[in-house]
Parts: C-alpha cells; structure tokens; sequence
C-alpha cells in the first residue's frame, strides 16, 4: 500500500456543537462525519441522509458524454471477438476501484 505524502488537515471548528452532537446522535454517526457535513452545506437529517443514501436521480447518464455509443459499441465488438483489452488509470482510490469495475465487466 502506498503511504500518503499528505496529511489531512481539517478546518477550524465554525459548526454549532450542539446541532452536531444532536445529529450525531440521531444519525448513529461520529461528530466527526457530521462536522464535515454541515461544513459543506448538509445541515439537516434529511440533507445527510440523502447523501449518505442517494436515489436514482443522482446518477448521471453516462451517454450523454461525448462518443460513448461509439465506445461501448467497441469494447462490446472487442469482448465479443476475443480481442486484447488494455485499461488505464491513474492511483487513486476512485481511479482503482473504477479500473477493477471496468475489467470485472468485460470479462
């Protein structure tokens, strides 16, 4: 596993602890993660919630990027005549699980 170069640096405390404590308690979660969301916006249950448990609506159509008929339409004619697939990416954890997802697909 790679080692982080990085170290994690949070901003000032500017969250009502007691609005955090309360959703904390509510949500069954640490104050920690509930800080995070309040400083991005999230301050209610239902805006937490939401996002720790999206719907449908919030996944984006991946055929409205440009040539992606064209693209599945390729890796479908690849797979189906045996040919070499070569998949890329970068380290990062998204990038990793992204690149496992695509190789689990299409074989």
């Amino acid at each position: 596993m790679l080692k982080s170069r990085t170290k994690w640096k949070l901003k000032e405390r500017n969250t009502n602890t007691e609005i955090a404590t309360d959703l904390s308690k509510a949500l069954k979660t640490s104050s920690l993660f509930i800080e995070l969301c309040l400083q991005r916006g999230l301050d209610s249950r239902e805006k937490i919630e939401r996002f720790i448990k999206p719907d449908e609506s919030w996944i984006y159509d991946p055929y409205l990027m440009y040539d992606m008929e064209r693209a599945v339409s390729r890796i479908t004619n690849a797979v189906e005549q045996g040919e070499q697939i070569t998949i890329y990416g970068d380290y990062d954890a998204g990038a990793i699980r992204s690149q496992m997802k695509s190789l689990c697909t299409c074989f």
